[in-house]
């Protein structure tokens, strides 16, 4: 599945040439589960995400097996050196998407999911945590109400590192599933195809438990990066690919920890699911506003505040309406799963850990998962701005950041999905 060489890349809005090479290819798994009733399906690729390929991509994957969409769980791992695949964002951004190689990939994946199906085989189920300190929040707060685009550890950050285990009755490893909040962008811009760490950090759990399959899964990782600080200490430095496996393999080293430690619980509930999507709104600029920002030195903003004000011009309502998928997989009170349609904030996974550790001996947070709507804060940092408020939006010409009621709104699908 890794994309031909000369393919444009997908995560860096200013990164204008196609890719010149791989230093790594990229890997999808699919994981199928079932407890008896109807089999459900994990599946994770490294690439930015599935965003408006994932009706095509669970059409596709159910024709081959059978499974619902409600018991697919599409993840992206994030990766910025992947290919570029959003009709919209992308097509805009580098005017074409090589949709021979996505429809290619989407198959394969069926194929791949049809294949885990076949081959299911009597297993149990482990559950653990584990610690790394590889990443730190990328908002730095800046003393006066707002942010600076910066590592901080005075911000919001998440260091567990969540790992699932499947092994067969004979107690010999098959998958290890892994979760960590962190952006996969520490080798910055380049023009090479590869995963960042988390490739590196897979090949390290494969090479040390070559009977396993590793699958990693992407948390809360809107606002968080691998902490690469630059001399100063007060921004970022690009990491060499060699610095890029060195981060990898830290997580890696924590999962393998948490293998060797021996004290993971049972996971031995019932397999059930939810999905619903969730209304959520953005804010609607003023004709004032958006004159305003057409002085701005920023490219984006200017064809940001363009667009709207065509849009005024024409009497075309802009589309400030959209719809957020929650999908939840529950495993009786030992596991609670839930996909988050975005890339969300760090402080939604540790809300859900605080609100549902009781309910549950595990509680994963991914986002990244099915069609992602944009960056989702939390309440608290709206009126910081920076760019997983404002910014991006204007990127993906929304009409303004996500309105202040968005967190509570998903908070209540979740506490619907899994209260009881």
């Amino acid at each position: 599945m890794t994309p031909p060489v000369g393919i444009f890349l997908a995560g860096y809005a200013g990164r204008n040439e196609p890719s010149d090479g791989v230093y790594h290819p990229l890997r999808a798994v699919c994981v199928a589960l079932e407890d008896g009733g109807e089999p459900s399906l994990l599946i994770s690729i490294e690439w930015l995400g599935f965003y408006d390929r994932t009706v095509e991509a669970r059409e596709r994957i159910t024709a081959r097996t059978g499974v619902p969409a409600q018991r697919i769980l599409l993840s992206g791992t994030h990766t910025h050196c992947g290919p570029v695949l959003r009709r919209d964002m992308d097509i805009r951004r580098h005017g074409h998407i090589d949709e021979q190689y996505i429809t290619d990939t989407l198959e394969g994946l069926a194929g791949t999911a049809a294949e885990a199906l076949a081959a299911r085989t009597p297993a149990r189920l482990k559950a653990g945590t584990g610690w790394c300190g590889i990443s730190s929040s990328r908002r730095r707060p800046d003393g006066q109400g707002g942010v600076s685009f910066k590592p901080s550890l005075d911000a919001p950050h998440d260091h567990q590192v969540e790992v699932l285990v499947i092994e067969a009755l004979n107690g010999s490893l098959q998958h290890v599933l892994y979760s960590y909040a962190c952006h996969p962008t520490s080798g910055g811009a380049i023009r090479q195809i590869g995963g960042d760490y988390v490739t590196f950090a897979s090949d390290l759990i494969e090479q040390q438990r070559p009977e396993t399959v590793a699958c990693f899964f992407q948390g809360c990782a809107g606002d968080q990066k691998v902490d690469a600080r630059d001399a100063d200490g007060d921004g970022y430095e690009k990491l060499s690919l060699d610095q890029v496996r060195e981060r990898g393999e830290q997580l890696g080293q924590a999962v393998l920890r948490v293998l060797d430690a021996d004290d993971l619980h049972p996971v031995e509930g019932k397999i059930s699911w939810t999905q619903e999507t969730v209304p959520i709104t953005t804010d609607l600029p003023t004709e004032q506003d958006l004159q305003h920002h057409l002085g701005s030195d920023l490219g984006y903003v200017v064809e940001w505040a363009q667009h709207h004000l065509e849009l005024i011009a024409s009497g075309t309502p802009a589309d400030y309406r959209f719809d957020l998928e929650v999908q939840t997989l529950r495993m009786g009170s030992d596991l609670a799963l839930i996909g988050l349609a975005g890339e969300m904030s760090v402080e939604f996974g540790l809300r859900f850990r605080r609100s549902l550790g009781s309910a549950y001996r595990a509680v994963w947070t991914l986002s990244y998962t099915n069609e992602m709507v944009g960056y989702v804060p939390v309440r608290r940092q709206i009126p910081e701005a920076g760019y997983e408020v404002v910014d991006n939006n204007r990127h993906l010409l929304y009409t303004g950041p996500f309105a202040v009621e968005t967190e509570e709104l998903i908070a209540q699908a979740v506490t619907r999905a899994l209260s009881g």
